[in-house]
């Protein structure tokens, strides 16, 4: 039972990288949020790149469409635009935000007039896990944490009205 246990907490960080994990040999980006009462649509709202596609009871899925990627670090292939897909989960105290078919869009020629949507498999992935590469290990924290600002809860505020008094 001891050596189960410690492989299972050795393997761990190999699996799920920051938010990232290896599903079917796509790249999922999962990040659960504690938020009692999350207002999903102001979160959305924050970005207008970010359109939701349908509604159901507690589930909505949408779109992320030329997403300015903002993330400090990494290589220059960060500083790229993204497109992806999401669903959002609410439940009771928290909600679930499940981001794939994840796109790099990348300019190229004479002026950038063109555009490529590279899919991160390609840069993110080694056969059929998680590359552990220092450069994609060093983007896929990058972009951990410019998604997990993108979806984050909206802060607090605490009703009361800042006076000069």
């Amino acid at each position: 039972m001891k050596k189960l246990l410690l492989l299972l907490l050795l393997s761990f960080p190999v699996f799920a990288q920051n938010g990232f994990k290896a599903d079917a040999g796509n790249v999922v980006w999962e990040r659960s949020f504690n938020a009692d009462n999350a207002n999903i649509i102001a979160i959305l709202d924050r970005n207008p790149d970010l359109k939701v596609g349908a509604f159901m009871d507690n589930l909505y899925k949408g779109f992320g469409v030329d997403v300015q990627n903002t993330c400090n670090g990494g290589t220059p292939l960060m500083k790229n635009n993204l497109k992806f897909e999401f669903v959002i989960l609410l439940t009771p105290g928290s909600y679930v935000v499940k981001i794939r078919n994840i796109r790099i869009l990348e300019k190229y020629g004479p002026m950038q007039a063109k555009t490529v949507a590279n899919r991160c498999e390609k840069y993110f992935m080694a056969g059929t896990k998680l590359s552990t590469e220092p450069n994609a290990s060093s983007n896929m924290a990058c972009l951990d944490r410019f998604l997990t600002g993108l979806f984050s809860p909206l802060p607090e505020t605490s009703g009361k009205a800042i006076t000069s008094n």
